[in-house]
């Protein structure tokens, strides 16, 4: 653009230039020809009547001078121009140049018919006889009232048309000169002129680009210099406005981002415009692939689009909780219409109540596990008191094994709570790891002697296959002992009377692993994937009277280790728990 307004400024002058230079060429060029034709006419006229007179005694017999023929060729011999001399009758009588006899009866040209008339011809013609254009100029030779003949005068055009074209040539040099010298003024002035003009242009194309901090120097120019001074306003107003925009984008996206709950907002065609990762966990999409987009395209949820719909048509917010068959979730969704006169979008505020509902679901299982495991053993207390207050204390044989029984159901409330007390610590971190470095196999030593006595009672044998090349671990003695107590008195519970248990370590590339196998009862394959569940107790638990809670607390504590834990087992053919404990 630039570029054009400088070539039309240097065009226009040019153009300017060379039209009026050639007018003023045409109009001077014309004037010099007139100015030329006339002097020649002035001159050949003169010499016409002066030989006129000179031949009229020729012509009209009264003297004795030499033939007309021969004084014509005498006179015009030192002349440039050619004199003819011609009758009434248009013949020729005398010519300063040519041979008379070779030349026509010239009665029919027009010069010599308005010489014949009694005034002065004039004509300019295409000379056959000489090649190029001349200027006839005829006067008549009067004699006593009576024109006898004419004197033509005659001289060719040439040096007119030389001069012509030596007068165009310079016209045309001067048109070259002063385009020339015009365009090189003009393309300066024009150049600076548009200078801040082009200085806008490339400050407002880096503006589009986003470098908004542009500024353009001031011009000397008081137009220029105001365009200037508003495009710097302009430039710093946007830019201060733009970066306080920016800011606020990305407060906002900082926030939208860190919410919890998703948040999708869509225009007023169900167009996603944009959304949080929340709710791209909810719904499985990843990297923000979900703008333009529409939402059932995009999360494949109908119940999703039917709240968006039922917003857009009612323009009130809808406030639905169901559970999502495609994404097998529990979700509360806020619809809130986005509006100013008319709706054009709706805010989607998404809470993902699974885990909640979850909590809520292992809550109730909760209580009514400890309701369970709680009601059982105070019933029996109660019944054992009751039968007690009935007399049976009298009696010297039953009273001392109800107080035993009672004793056993004491204690198993008191287990039931320590037990629930460390799952709770476990779970919530509050039961704080002391770690140091321990060796293994003194561990599972420990473990094995404090169940050794109930094992000697089942007649269980209980084998340790260690690997002496076991590195210490970062452990927690008491906690990590704890497990293995867990463990293997598991195992000693659910194994019968001759039966055997082996714990064995194993050292690995970076772990240690110990596992405890016995010959028992093994688990139902039902309950494998629920084992390490609070409360989960198998049949065969329950029956043994277990809480449910032994190998939970086991699992939490391998995990705080940042260890592993697995259970293989074939019902009626043993159960093995392998731990994996890093090195580090």
């Amino acid at each position: 653009m630039l570029h054009t307004i400088q070539w039309r400024i240097t065009a226009s002058f040019s153009v300017l230039i060379i039209a009026v230079m050639t007018v003023l060429g045409f109009v001077l060029t014309d004037t010099i020809r007139e100015s030329q034709l006339d002097n020649m006419r002035t001159r050949l006229t003169g010499q016409a009547f002066v030989i006129s007179e000179f031949i009229l005694p020729l012509m009209s017999g009264e003297t004795g001078m030499s033939s007309i023929a021969d004084e014509i060729t005498r006179i015009g011999e030192p002349l440039s121009e050619r004199i003819t001399v011609i009758d009434s009758s248009g013949r020729v009588i005398g010519d300063s140049q040519e041979d008379i006899s070779l030349l026509d009866n010239h009665g029919g040209r027009p010069e010599f018919k308005a010489a014949l008339s009694g005034t002065t011809g004039e004509s300019t013609r295409y000379s056959t006889t000489l090649g190029y254009d001349m200027m006839y100029l005829a006067v008549p030779v009067i004699s006593e009232g009576t024109t006898i003949g004419s004197v033509r005068v005659s001289y060719p055009l040439e040096d007119i048309r030389i001069m012509t074209g030596r007068v165009i040539t310079g016209v045309i040099t001067a048109i070259g000169a002063a385009v020339l010298l015009v365009c090189i003024s003009a393309w300066v002035i024009s150049r600076r002129i548009t200078r801040p003009v082009r200085e806008l242009t490339e400050a407002s194309l880096k503006m589009a680009s986003g470098e908004l901090h542009q500024h353009i120097d001031i011009g000397s120019l008081n137009e220029t210099n105001k365009l200037a001074h508003s495009f710097n306003r302009m430039s710093s107003q946007l830019s201060e406005t733009i970066d306080t925009l920016t800011k606020e984008r990305t407060r906002l996206v900082s926030i939208l981002e860190n919410i919890a709950d998703g948040v999708i907002m869509t225009d007023n065609e169900g167009q996603v415009l944009t959304a949080n990762k929340a709710a791209g966990s909810i719904f499985r999409i990843r990297d923000h692939t979900f703008e333009t987009k529409p939402i059932i395209e995009l999360i494949r949820d109908h119940e999703m689009n039917d709240i968006l719909q039922q917003c857009l048509y009612t323009g009130m917010e809808q406030v639905y909780q169901y559970e999502s068959s495609h994404y097998k979730r529990f979700l509360r969704v806020l619809a809130v219409p986005v509006k100013v006169e008319k709706v054009f979008g709706v805010l989607l505020l998404i809470q993902d109540l699974t885990e909640l509902r979850s909590l809520q679901t292992m809550r109730r299982e909760l209580i009514g596990n400890i309701s369970h495991d709680f009601r059982t053993p105070l019933a029996g207390i109660k019944a054992m008191v009751e039968t007690l207050q009935d007399g049976a204390m009298e009696d010297r044989t039953a009273a001392p094994d109800f107080l035993s029984r009672i004793g056993d159901e004491v204690d198993r409330l008191t287990q039931l709570v320590t037990e629930l007390t460390e799952l709770s610590r476990i779970e919530t971190g509050q039961a704080g790891l002391h770690k140091d470095n321990y060796n293994i196999n003194r561990i599972a030593e420990e473990a094995m002697n404090q169940v050794a006595p109930l094992a000697k009672r089942k007649n269980i044998t209980i084998t340790f296959e260690r690997d002496e090349q076991v590195s210490d671990i970062p452990a927690d003695k008491e906690r990590m002992k704890q497990a293995l107590i867990n463990l293997i008195h598991n195992a000693v519970k659910f194994t019968g009377e001759g039966g055997t248990i082996t714990v064995m370590t194993k050292k690995e590339e970076s772990a240690v692993q110990v596992s405890i196998s016995d010959t028992g009862i093994g688990i139902d394959a039902k309950d494998l994937p629920h084992i390490f569940e609070r409360f989960y107790m198998a049949d065969q638990s329950r029956s043994s009277g277990g809480s449910g809670m032994g190998l939970a607390i086991v699992k939490h504590i391998v995990e705080a280790h940042n260890g592993t834990i697995e259970v293989m087992s074939n019902e009626g053919r043993g159960t093995v728990f392998r731990l994996r404990l890093p090195l580090r």
